[in-house]
């Protein structure tokens, strides 16, 4: 458990804790969420919008975060400050006329956004990516404390979900929110429940995919094993579907529209969508559009699937390395897959058909981390977990009481 100093403030009352508020931060953007797990929300960090990419603009007079620096990726790289959390402490710069940023001067815009969003709230709490070393973490708190904003804890963003949703992981149901049409049945499932489970926990961002193998006991979350893979990231798998529907473009009408960069541009911005259509059994058409000349691209989700496919090789490759070096007693009870890692095409099939007949695996709602963290924040406001960076152990909260006669439900779908 890695200690990080900031100002130690007394618990809060009870009145307080609908009022907190969860940060998920990671490479590509900050999503944040409010109140318990039943009646849980989004906060609009970029309003009318949840997420806040962490891109910043240089094309202006004056630096801007979030979807005007999204808007250049392509069209002018050049003007783009991006993934620069995994940066912090380092001495890279993004310049561009009088623009002079660094990672700390980046990750400042994306804070003081966040705190003006979240004014109204009486504390917040991050949950960050597991590949920050404990210097860069403690470069972010110093960040994020000089914009006044009020800070109450930090957590590894794995471990978070662990503390979370660990209670509900050693009675063998998904985590809460989980939609049924995303968690996969074990085909064996234990007649009892175990005192000790593992869980391995999948995330991405555009700097690196990540996977976390947690042991949750009846007191603790342990964090056992963590792997962080560059090559697997968000922008290595939106990099390869935009050479790729850009090849399918010239095969169509023998046009590139990466000879354009507006045409090159739009195309990229309708990948997340096409993403998240594909993964609920939709068609999708994209359409290309340069100066004089047009093509719509019909595509399935075989089609992606296809695409990606020496990524979802290497991916598979790497949770397999990790889940046999941590040199586990039986295989993880569960796979959950952040709400960013479960879009990646082909992914949740391919780690379901690599893992064990008797393991479980989930696509965590959009809002899990952040709810993770704002529930870290009641505990921490309580004064129940100490103030440290939760790096490598977390105690659990103590489960409520089930009513007699009414079991936990069981719920979800074979596949």
């Amino acid at each position: 458990m890695g200690w990080v100093n900031w100002s130690r403030k007394p618990a809060a009352e009870n009145g307080d804790q609908g009022r907190l508020v969860g940060v998920d931060l990671n490479a590509s953007r900050a999503r944040a969420a409010v109140g318990r797990a039943d009646r849980r929300r989004a906060v609009l960090l970029d309003e009318p919008h949840v997420d806040l990419p962490l891109a910043v603009s240089l094309e202006r007079r004056a630096p801007e975060i979030g979807r005007p620096g999204v808007n250049l990726i392509r069209r002018l790289p050049h003007l783009v400050c991006a993934n620069y959390l995994p940066l912090l402490g380092q001495s890279q710069e993004w310049a561009s006329g009088r623009h002079r940023l660094d990672s700390s001067t980046a990750l400042l815009l994306a804070v003081e956004k966040i705190r003006s969003a979240c004014a109204a709230y009486e504390g917040l709490a991050f949950a960050l990516p597991p590949y920050l070393t404990l210097t860069q973490v403690t470069k972010a708190v110093q960040v994020i404390q000089k914009t006044k904003l009020k800070l109450i804890g930090t957590a590894q963003s794995a471990l978070a979900m662990a503390g979370e949703y660990g209670p509900q992981l050693l009675h063998n149901e998904p985590p809460a929110g989980t939609p049924e049409t995303t968690w996969v049945v074990p085909l064996h499932r234990p007649s009892q429940a175990p005192s000790m489970a593992n869980v391995l926990i999948l995330d991405a961002d555009d700097y690196a995919m990540t996977g976390t193998i947690v042991r949750v006991d009846i007191e603790h979350a342990r964090v056992v094993a963590t792997a962080t893979w560059p090559r697997s990231s968000i922008r290595a798998w939106k990099d390869r579907l935009l050479d790729a529907l850009a090849d399918r473009c010239v095969r169509l009408c023998r046009r590139d529209p990466r000879d354009s960069a507006e045409a090159e541009q739009a195309l990229y911005e309708q990948i997340d969508d096409a993403l998240e259509r594909l993964r609920h059994g939709q068609k999708v058409a994209l359409t290309v559009r340069a100066a004089h000349w047009y093509q719509d691209l019909v595509q399935q989700q075989e089609d992606f699937d296809g695409y990606c496919a020496t990524l979802l090789r290497q991916t598979v490759d790497g949770v397999r390395e990790l889940v046999n070096s941590a040199s586990l007693s039986e295989p993880p009870r569960a796979v959950w897959l952040t709400n960013d890692a479960g879009r990646l095409p082909g992914l949740t099939v391919a780690v379901h058909q690599n893992m064990a007949e008797r393991t479980s695996v989930s696509v965590l709602p959009p809002e899990a981390v952040a709810g993770a963290a704002a529930a870290l924040a009641e505990r921490w406001k309580l004064g129940e977990l100490p103030r440290v960076h939760l790096d490598t152990t977390i105690p659990l909260p103590p489960r409520p009481p089930e009513t007699k006669g009414q079991p936990a439900k069981q719920s979800g779908i074979r596949k």
